[in-house]
């Protein structure tokens, strides 16, 4: 297959589901490498959130801190907050991110949304990737950079977040409002944030903003979300599918059984994807029954790696990691 393409801001790339398969070294300094700014532009305007949406922010508009990686390793870095998901704003729509001023060597900006259904205040156990989408930010300082992405119901709380892959010592983009509320601010260092993405716990090095240990300036990261009800007009959107989505064996030989079960009649698609979040295999593609349904995944063609199997209809979506092992 061709590789995935990549767009700048105005042509954005919209990937269901990236996974890599792990396995990758520790860096060996895990502090960030922080620096303060002068006063930049004005504080960015709050998003107008329409038919009665949520902002989801922790900033005030203006950051005044920005973070990238020491000069002893080039990692991929992930940074972004955990908000707890408001019942009018549970679709989530739109990604903005406020990047700092020095980031001369990134060309692609990969923006995540990962659901956690536990609602523990942690993403590093039980939050999942979602939605995903790429764009090459062309502003910075306390400018939003705005990325739409596939409408994506989430439940109890939900991280959004950005990743770029760095050039340690001179990359710093992750804007900071040393203000906002750092108890609610994550950032990971991994060689590919894409293999841990569905298991932060697994990243490397991950550590919150108010970390006194690892961060010396705390705050929040520049980093929103907007969100709309379930149902945006006088008609009320169906009541969530309720998706249960199993995978055995896993790991995979050659093929493996997918489970699904609804509660509900629902329009569904269940795919496969591979590493790069290319659809491989449609294993199904229109109504189902409420109940139980099997499919099988044959996989015989497809080279070993970590792959994606997601069911996605109107009213949710559910993703798991299936290993085939050759």
């Amino acid at each position: 297959m061709p590789p995935v393409p990549t767009f700048h801001l105005r042509r954005l790339l919209v990937v269901p589901l990236l996974i890599l398969a792990a396995g990758v070294a520790a860096p060996a300094v895990a502090q960030a490498w922080l620096t303060s700014d002068a006063a930049l532009p004005e504080p960015a305007a709050p998003f107008a959130p329409p038919n009665g949406g949520v902002e989801y922010r922790y900033d005030d508009g203006a950051g005044n801190v920005n973070i990238g990686p020491p000069s002893s390793f080039d990692p991929d870095m992930l940074w972004g907050n955990y908000f707890e998901t408001d019942p009018d704003g549970a679709v989530i729509t739109e990604i903005a991110v406020a990047f700092g001023p020095t980031f001369p060597s990134v060309d692609v900006v990969t923006f995540w949304l990962l659901d956690d259904p536990d609602a523990d205040g942690d993403p590093r156990t039980g939050a999942t990737a979602v939605a995903s989408a790429q764009a090459t930010p062309d502003v910075f300082g306390n400018t939003f950079v705005h990325v739409p992405i596939p409408p994506t119901q989430v439940s109890g709380a939900f991280f959004v977040g950005a990743s770029a892959l760095l050039q340690g010592g001179e990359d710093r983009p992750a804007r900071v409002d040393s203000d906002g509320r750092a108890d609610r601010s994550w950032f990971f260092y991994a060689p590919r944030i894409a293999d841990v993405i569905d298991d932060l716990a697994s990243a490397p090095f991950g550590t919150r903003m108010d970390d006194p240990v690892n961060v010396p300036f705390p705050g929040a990261f520049m980093v929103r979300a907007m969100g709309v009800p379930v149902a945006t007009s006088a008609e009320a959107a169906p009541a969530a599918a309720g998706f249960s989505l199993t995978v055995a064996p896993n790991p995979a030989p050659a093929h493996g059984t997918i489970r699904l079960a609804l509660d509900r009649p629902e329009v569904v698609t269940v795919a496969a994807y591979d590493a790069l979040g290319r659809r491989v295999a449609v294993l199904h593609d229109g109504v189902l029954a409420a109940g139980s349904h099997t499919f099988r995944f044959e996989a015989e063609d497809l080279p070993s790696g970590v792959y994606a199997v997601r069911a996605s209809g109107v009213s949710g979506a559910v993703s798991r990691r299936v290993t085939l092992v050759r």
